[in-house]
C-alpha cells in the first residue's frame, strides 16, 4: 500500500469514527474542549506541579446529577481523543485521567484522580486513573493491580497515601 492509499484508508477509518462517536451536538463540544485540553495539558504538567494542577481540572458539578450512560460517554470520548498510535507519542494516562476527573465532575460524579507507582525490571513506572464509587473508569483492575497508591485526590484536595491500589478498591475515600 502507498504512503497516499495508507493516508485515504487512515482518514476514511477516522472519519468514520468521529463520525460515530458525535451523537449530538453535546457530544461535539464536549470532544472540542477536550482536545484543547490535550493541546494545552502537555505543557501545563510540565510548569505545575501536581498538587496545583490537579485543583485546576476540578469542577463544581452541575444541578443535574450525571446517569450511568452519561458517564460511561465521557469516558468512551476521553479515550478517544487521547488514545494516540503515534509511536512518538503514546497515549498519556496523567493527561486522559486529568481531562476524565475534569468532565465528570463537572458532571456531578464525584471523582477521584489516583497516581501509583510500581516497581519492575525495568524501573519504577507510574500511572494515573481515575475512580468513581471506589471503582476505575476505563481501567480493568486487574491492571492496577500491581500499582502502590501514592496520592489521589477529590475536589478538596490531596489525599496522600501508600497502599495497593486493590487494597483501596471500594474504600471510602
Amino acid at each position: 500500500m502507498s504512503g497516499a492509499e495508507r493516508f485515504v484508508a487512515t482518514l476514511s477509518r477516522r472519519t468514520r469514527l468521529v463520525t460515530s462517536l458525535l451523537a449530538s451536538p453535546t457530544d461535539a463540544w464536549l470532544v472540542l474542549r477536550m482536545a484543547g485540553w490535550r493541546l494545552v495539558l502537555p505543557l501545563l504538567k510540565r510548569r505545575l506541579p501536581l498538587m496545583r494542577l490537579v485543583p485546576l481540572m476540578w469542577m463544581r458539578e452541575r444541578d443535574r446529577p450525571l446517569t450511568a450512560e452519561r458517564e460511561a460517554r465521557i469516558a468512551e470520548l476521553a479515550r478517544v481523543v487521547f488514545r494516540s498510535q503515534h509511536l512518538s507519542r503514546p497515549g498519556n494516562c496523567l493527561e486522559r485521567s486529568l481531562v476524565l476527573y475534569r468532565y465528570l465532575s463537572a458532571g456531578g460524579a464525584d471523582p477521584q484522580l489516583v497516581v501509583g507507582l510500581r516497581g519492575g525490571e525495568g524501573g519504577v513506572r507510574g500511572h494515573a486513573w481515575v475512580t468513581v464509587r471506589g471503582e476505575p473508569v476505563e481501567e480493568p483492575p486487574q491492571s492496577l493491580e500491581e500499582f502502590t497508591r501514592v496520592v489521589s485526590f477529590h475536589g478538596d484536595g490531596p489525599q496522600p497515601r501508600s497502599s495497593r491500589a486493590t487494597e483501596t478498591q471500594g474504600a471510602a475515600p
